[in-house]
Order: structure tokens, then C-alpha cells, then sequence
């Protein structure tokens, strides 16, 4: 809210023609006439925003509607339609303000809004540009309608006189990936490359869309064949297509090739980042080597790579499934000391290993911990101690923590009355089982 208001403020600012809004003038009475809730103290804020004044400049009232859609969406739709009411005595909307109002329908998800400012956009002449098209083409694919993004692009676009961009061709890559149509993004890639695509060669963000999109669906073999094509069309990978490679090769655990891959990113200069230390280190992990997997996290430190939560629980989960829950507490302790936070997942991992390993006075400390921290237990947490308590025949244990759940304003799941229900089954408390069963 706080920064919707100051974003608001310094467009009414701007409009009177001002420079950086006074600490002693109007700014303070503008916060508190925007107090409201969001969409209320973008309307007090926009009913002081002059129209007359503009000095007939459009430019300045597109960095106004600028600053206002940015937090603000209908606001913005908003002040362009008091700007249109005033009529063209005014100011007069051009391409960038109109594209600034696809772009705020779009992001309302009013499609249907966008596409009718588009057609006024061609009604009243205006050259169209591929930035235009932008906002549009992202909506029908986060609508699965890629297929009709892709005739706007192939078609509609060229009859406009608008030569799509790789901007838009990337989009559309995207989508077709998103919709497990890697195949068919590939073709597209293709005819990009041909300059079938318009005279919008595929550029490094191309190309990794379409890689990922081959890995998820699975197709490796593919996703390495486009990644060696790019390699023959001399676009060189950057962090995230390498990170990408390595991180399926990880989990299919072909560690020695992942270093590979590793060490190719290195000598060509692009340095590693967490995310693919991380991959890697899950994948020594998985594949039952923790030593190169210490040694990763090691040498992601003498690069200059800090470790991040994710880092350490993967180590935290490895050691624990292993049952080596001295160390994982000792990675956690070493993870704290560093100023990292630990989140619930990472509590759930030491959590689950102490449990299992029966180690009941290390998980309720631990358990402690963690809501001093200012973490509430989630339904994997109270099922974690509930199934510690089971395994150790501890029934009474097992229905108290059943209880404080229930307290702590969560409603048993289908798991925890599974749980409940063969702890007092196996107990002899049948009858009891039953009524929770009911």
C-alpha cells in the first residue's frame, strides 16, 4: 500500500510539473487522503490529478500513467479514461499510451479490453509496433491460447506492416513449451533462424526456452541437440542454459558429464551461480556421494558463491535419510550461524530424520526451536511427531499432539487420521479408532 500511495503521490507531483515531491509540502496530506484500501487511495489520489496543465505534453502524461500502472492497474485505466472524457483539447493519447493501456488490461486480465484498445489503436492509423503486441501475446499463452498468439504473430502482425521481433517470437517459444509442444517450438526456432520468422533471429533466450522445454517433457536427446545447433549457430549459452543442462543431468545423476558441462561454463566465462552449485550438489546427493557433494558446497564458498537455504537442506537431507543426524544438525547450526533463516521445509527435513531415527528429546527441542523462531507447525510437522510417537508406542503422546493441532486452527488431514486411527488400532483402542474413523 505504502508504496502504491508514494508511486501515486509522485505522479499527481509530476503532472503539476513539479520535480521530487516537497518533504514539507503537499506529499504528507496526499499519504493521508490515500489511506484508504489500495483501489479507494488510488481513486482519492487520481481525483487530484489535473488534467488541465499538461502544458499539451503527452510525453509527460505517459510517465505519469506509467507510474501509476505500475502499482495499479485499474487506476491507470482510469486516468486514461478521464484523459479521453476531456476530449483532444487536452492531450492527445499516441502508440506508447496506448500501449501502456493494453498492457494495464492485460495484467487486470481483461484481455477482451486489450484487444479492443488494440483496435482503436488501428482504427485511428497508427504504425503499429511489435512492443504493442507484447502484453497480448503473454495473455493468450498464460491462457493456453497459444495457437492464436502464434496467428497474430504469423499472420495478423505481418498484414499490420509490423515485423515481429525476437521478443515475440520468444513468447510464443514459451508457450508452445508451457503447453508441452516443444516439438512445434523448435519449428518455430527453426524458421527463425531461416529468417522465415521475419528477420527475428533467435537469440540465447530463444534457444534456452526451447531446451528447457525438451527437458521437462523429458526429451533429452533433443534438448541436447538444440543446445549443440546453438553452439553451431555461435550463440553462446549463458548461466541459465548451462544451469538448465546441468540440473538434468544431475537428476538423471550423470554427474561425470554434468561436470563436464560444468567445467565447459567455466572456461568459456560464465561463471556458476547457486542454483547451479545446487544442482549439482543434489545430484552427488542423490547419487550417494557425499563427499563431492561437501566438496561442492566448498568450493561454491571459494568462488564467491554464497549457499542459500535450498544448499543446505540437501545436504540436511541426505545425512538425515542416512541416518547421520549429528551432522545434518551441525549443517543447520553452521547454516544459522552465516545469518540464513532456516524455512519450514528445512525444519521438517531434521524434523523427519530425527524422528525416525527415534531421537525424540533432539526433534521436540528442535520442534521448539523453531516456534520461537516465529514458525508454526503445518500439517507435515504434526504428522512427523504424531508418527514418531506411533513408532515408539506412545499413544497417549501421539492423541496430545492430535490435539494441539486441532488448536492451532488445523484441520486434520486424510494422512493424519491415517495415522491416528493405526496408532489406536494398534494399541487395542479399536473403538476409539472407529469414532475418528466416523
Amino acid at each position: 500500500m505504502a508504496r502504491r500511495v508514494t508511486t501515486l503521490t509522485r505522479a499527481r507531483t509530476r503532472a503539476r510539473g513539479g520535480g521530487v515531491p516537497s518533504a514539507q509540502g503537499g506529499t504528507t496530506q496526499d499519504l493521508g487522503r490515500a489511506g484508504g484500501s489500495g483501489t479507494e487511495g488510488a481513486r482519492h489520489v487520481l481525483d487530484e490529478l489535473p488534467l488541465r496543465g499538461w502544458g499539451a505534453s503527452i510525453y509527460s502524461f505517459n510517465r505519469t500513467l506509467t507510474d501509476v500502472a505500475r502499482d495499479s492497474p485499474a487506476a491507470a485505466v482510469s486516468l486514461f479514461n478521464r484523459m479521453a472524457r476531456a476530449g483532444a483539447d487536452e492531450v492527445t493519447p499516441d502508440l506508447c499510451t496506448y500501449s501502456i493501456l493494453i498492457g494495464c488490461c492485460c495484467r487486470a486480465g481483461r484481455l477482451d479490453l486489450g484487444f479492443a484498445a488494440l483496435g482503436n489503436v488501428i482504427k485511428k492509423g497508427f504504425r503499429v509496433e511489435a512492443i504493442t503486441f507484447a502484453p497480448l501475446l503473454k495473455g493468450l499463452c498464460a491462457d493456453k491460447r497459444t495457437s492464436d498468439a502464434m496467428d497474430i504473430v504469423l499472420r495478423r502482425m505481418t498484414e499490420l506492416s509490423c515485423m515481429p521481433d525476437v521478443f515475440s517470437c520468444t513468447i510464443l517459444l514459451k508457450g508452445l513449451c508451457d503447453e508441452n509442444r516443444s516439438q512445434e517450438a523448435l519449428e518455430l526456432l527453426h524458421m527463425m533462424a531461416d529468417d522465415r520468422g521475419g528477420g527475428s533471429p533467435p537469440d540465447v533466450v530463444s534457444y534456452t526456452t526451447v531446451i528447457n522445454g525438451f527437458f521437462k517433457e523429458g526429451d533429452s536427446d533433443k534438448a541436447y541437440s538444440t543446445y549443440h545447433e546453438m553452439l553451431d549457430r555461435r550463440i553462446s549459452p549463458n548461466v541459465v542454459t548451462y544451469s538448465s543442462i546441468i540440473a538434468a543431468l544431475c537428476k538423471a545423476q550423470a554427474m561425470d558429464k554434468a561436470m563436464e558441462v560444468l567445467n565447459t561454463m567455466v572456461k568459456n566465462g560464465v561463471m556458476p551461480d547457486c542454483m547451479t552449485y545446487n544442482s549439482i550438489l543434489h545430484g552427488y546427493c542423490s547419487s550417494g556421494q557425499p563427499k563431492e557433494a561437501i566438496g561442492t558446497l566448498k568450493k561454491m564458498r571459494s568462488d564467491g558463491v554464497e549457499p542459500n537455504v535450498v544448499t543446505y537442506r540437501s545436504l540436511m537431507n541426505y545425512l538425515c535419510k542416512n541416518g547421520r543426524c549429528t551432522e545434518a544438525r551441525k549443517i543447520f547450526d553452521s547454516m544459522t550461524k552465516r545469518g540464513l533463516e532456516p524455512d519450514i521445509a528445512t525444519y521438517r527435513t531434521l524434523l523427519q530424520g530425527y524422528a525416525t531415527k527415534g531421537a525424540l528429546v533432539e526433534m521436540h527441542a528442535l520442534l521448539d526451536l523453531m516456534v520461537r523462531n516465529g514458525i508454526q507447525p503445518d500439517h507435515h510437522v504434526f504428522n512427523i511427531l504424531i508418527c514418531a510417537y506411533a513408532k515408539q508406542e506412545k499413544v497417549d503422546q501421539a492423541m496430545l499432539v492430535f490435539s494441539k493441532m486441532r488448536q492451532h486452527g488445523l484441520n486434520p488431514n486424510v494422512v493424519c487420521y491415517g495415522t491416528v486411527i493405526d496408532v489406536l488400532c494398534k494399541s487395542g483402542s479399536v473403538d476409539d479408532a472407529m469414532l475418528y474413523f466416523e
